[in-house]
Order: C-alpha cells, then sequence, then structure tokens
C-alpha cells in the first residue's frame, strides 16, 4: 500500500511562491495555500513516500535553509510533515480544496461523485494533480476566469505547463478546435491525460513534452501559461522568436508572485507585448497580453 506525506511549509506571503515552487520540483502532487491567523501563508504538499523520500525531504530542508541564509525566506519559515495512507490522502486535500465555482462558468471538483452544481456550471474533474492546477490556487483561477471571457470556440489553444491540465481541459469544454498541452514532466503528462479521460475531451487535447516551446511549432489563438516568474520571462522571449501567437491571439499568464510582476512587466513590454489587463490576487499575478 503506497503512503503519502503531506508537507506543510509555513512561511511569509512574500516567499510562497519559491515554496510552491521547491514543493512542485520536489514532486508533490497538488499544492494548496492557506492563511494563517497572523498573516503567514501556510503551503501543503502531498508527496508519495517512495524510496527515495529521505533524500527529497532532505533536499527540500536543504533548499530552505539556503533560501533562509539569503534572505529569500524569513527565519520564521518551518517545515512539518504527516503521513497518509493511500486511501486517505485525497481526504485532507478535498477538505482544503472543496468543489469551487470560479467565475461565471467553472466549477471544479476533486472527487468523481456527482456535485451538486445548480447554476449549470462546466465541470471540471480532477483526481490526478499535478503542481499547480486544481483552481484554488489564485493563479489558475484568474487564468480560469480570464479563459471564460475569450472566444475560444474553434480556436487553436496552446497551455504551456499543463500541470494537471485544467487550463487545457477547460479549454477543450469551451469548444476549441484543438488543444496542445506541454509540460517537461512526465508525471505530469500522465495526471494531465487520465484528467482529460476523466473529463471526455482526450481527444480533443495533444498531449507534447515539451521544455517550453522547444517541441512546439505552430500557432496559436490563445496561448495559456501558469509558470513561475523565471519560467514566464523565459516564455515571453520564445513566444516572441517563434512566432507562436497568431496575429490577433492572446496570451493568458499567472504564476507570477507581485514581486515577481516587477520584473515580468517591464519585459514584456520592452519586447513589445501590449497588456490588454491585468488582475491581483493573494499576492499574486495574472495578465492577458498580445503581441502589441
Amino acid at each position: 500500500m503506497v503512503t503519502w506525506l503531506a508537507i506543510e511549509v509555513v512561511t511569509s506571503l512574500q516567499g510562497a511562491e519559491q515554496v510552491h515552487g521547491l514543493l512542485d520540483a520536489l514532486g508533490c502532487l497538488g499544492t494548496a495555500q492557506t492563511f494563517e491567523p497572523d498573516g503567514a501563508v501556510r503551503v501543503v504538499g502531498y508527496l508519495p513516500a517512495t524510496e527515495d523520500v529521505t533524500e527529497k525531504l532532505v533536499w527540500l530542508q536543504e533548499q530552505i535553509d539556503f533560501a533562509i541564509a539569503h534572505d529569500w525566506l524569513p527565519k520564521s519559515t518551518s517545515v512539518t510533515t504527516r503521513t497518509l495512507e493511500a486511501e486517505a490522502w485525497e481526504a485532507p486535500l478535498r477538505k482544503v480544496l472543496p468543489p469551487l465555482s470560479i467565475g461565471n462558468r467553472f466549477l471544479v471538483v476533486l472527487t468523481d461523485e456527482p456535485a451538486d452544481n445548480p447554476e449549470h456550471r462546466i465541470v471540471l474533474r480532477l483526481r490526478s494533480l499535478g503542481g499547480f492546477g486544481t483552481g484554488h490556487h489564485p493563479t489558475t483561477r484568474m487564468c480560469l476566469e480570464f479563459l471564460e471571457q475569450c472566444q475560444v470556440s474553434g480556436k487553436q489553444v496552446l497551455d504551456v505547463g499543463t500541470g494537471s491540465g485544467i487550463l487545457a481541459i477547460a479549454s477543450a469544454k469551451l469548444g476549441a478546435r484543438e488543444v496542445v498541452a506541454t509540460d517537461i514532466d512526465d508525471a505530469a503528462l500522465d495526471a494531465a491525460q487520465e484528467n482529460a479521460t476523466r473529463n471526455g475531451c482526450i481527444d480533443f487535447i495533444r498531449f507534447v513534452k515539451s521544455d517550453l516551446l522547444r517541441q512546439v511549432s505552430g500557432q496559436f489563438d490563445i496561448v495559456l501559461s501558469n509558470l513561475l516568474t523565471p519560467l514566464i520571462k523565459d516564455l515571453a522571449w520564445q513566444i516572441k522568436s517563434r512566432q507562436v501567437l497568431a496575429p490577433e491571439g492572446l496570451w493568458i499568464g499567472s504564476g507570477v508572485s507581485v514581486e515577481g510582476w516587477k520584473e515580468v512587466k517591464p519585459l514584456l513590454l520592452k519586447l513589445g507585448y501590449r497588456l490588454v489587463e491585468e488582475r491581483e490576487l493573494a499576492g499574486w499575478v495574472a495578465f492577458v497580453a498580445t503581441q502589441g
């Protein structure tokens, strides 16, 4: 029987982006963020306890200690772990992440059980999770809110760093002609394909293993990316150099903290993007951009 660990890191709001990135790199399948009464942020990740789990936890602590030493994380940052049985690990995740209505059209559900849906929203069912991507994280939520405002039906959509596949699945359910979903991680691609099958849209999504755009060709009407700041900056260059965005296309991006946005926004403007809209939620920023 597989055992799972719940890894909880308490840090500052400014340090939350880095912690999410560390838990993602560690291999956590699903992360959640809640706020403590004193203003601190508790980031929880769920990790299968494989044979190398001890080495992984040592690596995590080393990375956090290094970040603290360089004042990237506050000295008060703490890490705790607890063990969950395979059947039990989704229960606390669902408790932290209940069914969630997003925008005017989506309902995110983390089980295969029937969900109350009196507003007849588009249901996005996720059981296999990867990195960001439950919809409960502010970055995914803002991406979905921007996406539902777009004319997606009949469009070509690219989801870079698909994770759980939630943005690709949402695009398919909004009627996209074709969706290409990329990720560099095999486990994330497996999770995304399982979720696409669960949502009945596997035939409308093409999954590609790729480091950002390196294995992607063609132009797209909508590019989606929920990635951390360094990857968003790299992607901004690649979208321009590879001419991935169609002339009237939209780039919906997030994963950038408020602090990171101070680096990303000037770069986008320097590269000639036009910012159509930007939004902030719980210390994170999402944006919609065109080629300018």
